[in-house]
């Protein structure tokens, strides 16, 4: 894959075009932002526009040797660590820094791309953190976090950060069209993903149920809840799962408020506005802020290993018996 093949990030990938055409490389990069977004994909062919033996327009020919065997994985001199079990174990971080004390095989800037760098445990960060104070020529670091906060001042402080943005919903869509998803739930599943193209991915995975999701979106009232909760308790496997799930319907009801309050302009999920509207004209703002409170309060229970389907229950069908005269006007 070569720069131009890549979606959703064209600010990112132009302002590295600009440093290589410039020969203006950082020691250091700090790629932050939401997983699922490209960070790795970007890294990797940055790596690859550095070691290409023929570019174009700062872009990967993807026919060379280097080019080859980078998307094969196995070129020497490109490096990707990632974690191994919970966390960048030391171990790694020591594996790495002997490597390091070579010189290059056979590349033009060997590259070292590290993901999920904020896992790192701390004896790892202090003893990575050296490499980089001291760190080996001819060698480019790309660290990829979805939060600076999250890593140790001293590491960010050496690093040239790069923030990545959400992709669009639009976006989302059509790669998930690409990969034979059908149109309704590649709409679907690019609202769920909140602009994350991995979310969606991973959403797909699971399964759920979307025809009884999108029947809760547009007619609440006839949705099967204790069906939807079935689906939802087999297909949410993970604590991740479920909050990622509640922060979609928290979504959904912060664009109701908005809608409620002529705030159409912030909106979220802008392609399901008629929904929103026969929701905000049947809820009152004390009624759609219960809700958000009751979102927030599962999360909370999700937090602290509560029974998911007790969760979802007391959630979707207290939410169901909220008021049974405002279901019935929508």
């Amino acid at each position: 894959m070569a720069f131009k093949d890549i979606l959703g990030q064209d600010r990112v990938i132009g302002w590295l075009k600009v440093a290589i055409k410039r020969k203006r490389l950082a020691t250091a990069y700090l790629f932050t932002g939401l997983e699922g977004v490209g960070k790795t994909t970007v890294a990797l062919t940055f790596a690859k526009v550095l070691n290409c033996l023929a570019p174009e327009d700062e872009d990967a020919c993807e026919r060379c040797q280097n080019c080859r065997k980078i998307n094969a994985n196995v070129h020497p001199d490109i490096l990707l660590i990632q974690p191994k079990g919970k966390g960048i174990k030391i171990e790694q971080i020591r594996q790495l820094q002997e490597v390091l004390s070579f010189k290059p095989m056979s590349a033009k800037k060997r590259v070292v791309v590290i993901d999920k760098v904020e896992t790192m445990a701390p004896p790892a960060a202090n003893a990575f953190l050296k490499t980089l104070e001291e760190p080996p020529l001819n060698t480019l670091f790309i660290l990829i976090a979805q939060d600076k906060y999250q890593l140790l001042p001293t590491i960010v402080s050496r690093c040239q950060i790069v923030p990545f943005q959400p992709l669009s919903l639009k976006i989302i869509k059509e790669m998930l069209e690409k990969k034979g998803v059908h149109s309704t739930n590649a709409s679907f599943f690019a609202l769920l993903s909140e602009g994350s193209l991995g979310r969606a991915q991973a959403l797909l995975k699971k399964e759920i149920d979307v025809n009884l999701l999108i029947a809760w979106l547009k007619e609440p009232k006839m949705c099967n809840w204790l069906k939807l909760i079935a689906s939802l308790d087999i297909n949410l496997k993970t604590p991740e799962d479920t909050l990622n799930l509640l922060d979609f319907y928290q979504g959904i009801w912060r664009d109701i408020l908005l809608v409620k309050n002529n705030c159409k302009a912030f909106l979220i999920n802008k392609n399901i506005l008629k929904e929103y509207e026969k929701m905000a004209s049947t809820f009152t703002n004390q009624d759609i802020g219960h809700i958000l409170t009751r979102i927030e309060e599962a999360k909370k229970l999700v937090k602290q290993n509560v029974q998911k389907k007790l969760i979802l229950e007391h959630l979707l069908l207290r939410e169901r018996m909220f008021d049974e005269s405002h279901w019935s006007e929508i």
